[in-house]
């Protein structure tokens, strides 16, 4: 009972992750949407990221008389636009368009001082603040002007309505953002609380992550818990919920909820029962429950060591590529390159990292994947050799490796072109990591009768034929760990396995003529293509 406990407990904490990191999703996507209304329409004559001179500061008709014309707050003639600018540290104030209420006034005047030094505004460079005028709740948008200094010279600001009458952003993210992905095997996007289809009829496959609709409730509600936006409203109540902070937007929270018939789904084995099943009461022979306690304690053990592992090395890999590409923007951004040749490089060197997170991201997301979806049509194999070449350009200058193509025109297999590029992208990744500097990767293809016999020759190390095997599973490294330099998540291979199959195709790995490792792919020659 106390093995029992403790694992719902660990798959509890589990399932409440899953729905703080979609809260975190929701309030990084309205943190964009909302810097789109501002920085990018209302605010942009103002150039809030950039610093200015007190003499030079313009006057508050910089904004337009309808700073935001994508913001719904009522009709028009009902909701005449206040603009406004306060001088920092006088704190005075002008008006343009007309002037709010006298409380409303003296907000602006007092608070917006103190709020645009507050940390989040100086990053963020726009923020919202709510406020309960005469005609009911309404909003105050400011953007802080600085100097070079980063010292606050000035507030500009208009009159809105945006989080509090307009939740129409809300609304937009609640439909269209995808939470959590596809790894889960499949809840009904079409279920409701009105539909007829049981809640654990579990089908259909969602390339982007699961519905929002089909897994919780969005709640949005103010510092004082004031509900502003709730999608389905009056949703069922739930122990499994996260909750994140926007301050940038009148200091909302954004809750999510996850459905309780969806929970279960989202860890190992689902969420076990809280109460003992009556049969145990009458199964108490000692056998039968050491057998049940060591299967639940082996469960437990599985799910959290593949959690840790799949974390830990992921974490490790996007350590490096974050940290170069920040050091180099504010190198950049600070002025310090002593000449355009370091600049150049500073540039190099950030998209050479760029490309490093776009090639985890993929082959996160391609395991992630339940079943491969691939299609069945001609591929032009030289074609598809260089597009993936070209994309692992950048990452091979970084290890002066060379790519050659020993590919005959025309080679034309059948199967699918992206997973054939993402084979070809994963195989170079592993020739880089593990290979010497200055190498060469030669990609070759030939037809053999009714099979293409594609080939990719590094000069590696190589792998023993005992490992040859192991290779192909999920998470594993040869000789690998979290802190050495190769790196990885240990999902290469086992993606390329996967689209092979999916595609009819075969992998094999070998000696290569030259030393190192040959990767050999078999795929169906196309029948019906360019060439018989």
């Amino acid at each position: 009972m106390l093995n029992a406990r403790d694992r719902r407990a660990a798959a509890e904490r589990t399932v409440r992750d899953y729905a703080m990191f979609a809260s975190y999703i929701y309030t990084s996507r309205a943190y964009l949407f909302a810097r789109d209304r501002t920085l990018f329409q209302a605010y942009v004559a103002l150039h809030p990221s950039e610093p200015w001179i007190a003499s030079q500061l313009p006057p508050v008709t910089v904004l337009a008389a309808i700073p935001d014309t994508t913001e719904r707050c009522g009709p028009s003639a009902n909701w005449p636009i206040y603009r406004f600018r306060v001088m920092v540290p006088s704190r005075t104030v002008s008006f343009a368009g007309g002037r709010p209420d006298t409380k409303i006034e003296q907000i602006i005047r007092d608070s917006l001082p103190k709020l645009a030094v507050k940390p989040w505004v100086r990053l963020a460079r726009f923020g919202y603040l709510f406020v309960d005028a005469p005609t009911g709740r309404e909003a105050i948008a400011y953007a802080p002007a600085y100097d070079s200094s980063a010292k606050l010279l000035a507030v500009y600001g208009y009159r809105s309505c945006y989080g509090v009458r307009d939740t129409s952003d809300y609304s937009v993210m609640y439909q269209v953002v995808r939470v959590l992905p596809s790894m889960v095997p499949g809840f009904n996007e079409r279920y409701s609380s009105n539909s007829s289809i049981p809640p654990d009829s579990m089908s259909g496959r969602w390339p982007s992550g699961m519905p929002a609709d089909s897994l919780l409730t969005l709640t949005v509600t103010d510092k004082a818990g004031k509900v502003l936006f709730q999608r389905p409203k009056g949703g069922p109540k739930s122990d499994y919920y996260g909750q994140s902070p926007l301050g940038f937007i009148g200091g909302t929270i954004f809750w999510a909820s996850l459905r309780p018939e969806v929970a279960g789904y989202l860890v190992a084995g689902g969420i076990p029962a809280s109460h003992v099943p009556a049969s145990m009461l009458f199964l108490a022979a000692s056998i039968i429950l050491a057998i049940a306690g060591f299967a639940s304690l082996r469960s437990e053990i599985r799910l959290v060591q593949s959690r840790e592992r799949f974390l830990a090395n992921v974490s490790h890999e996007l350590r490096t590529p974050l940290q170069q590409i920040l050091m180099f923007v504010q190198l950049l951004r600070l002025g310090r390159t002593r000449n355009e040749a370091e600049r150049e490089r500073s540039l190099e060197i950030i998209e050479i990292e760029t490309h490093r997170l776009i090639s985890l991201s993929d082959s996160v997301l391609a395991a992630a994947k339940s079943d491969a979806q691939v299609q069945s049509t001609p591929i032009e194999v030289r074609e598809v050799a260089r597009t993936a070449a070209d994309f692992f350009a950048p990452l091979a200058q970084a290890k002066k490796m060379r790519i050659e193509l020993d590919i005959p025109d025309p080679v034309v297999a059948r199967g699918d072109p992206g997973a054939l590029r993402q084979i070809l992208i994963n195989v170079l990744d592993n020739a880089a990591k593990y290979g010497p500097l200055g190498q060469t990767v030669t990609i070759g293809a030939r037809h053999e009768g009714k099979v293409v016999r594609l080939w990719v020759d590094d000069s590696g190390p190589g792998i023993s034929p005992p490992d040859r095997e192991l290779v192909w599973k999920p998470f594993t490294r040869l000789g690998g760990t979290v802190e050495d330099s190769t790196g990885g998540a240990g999902l290469g291979l086992a993606i390329v396995r996967d689209l092979a199959t999916a595609m009819g195709a075969h992998a094999d790995l070998s000696d290569a003529p030259t030393g190192g490792t040959r990767f050999t792919l078999e795929m169906l020659a196309s029948q019906n293509g360019r060439s018989t």
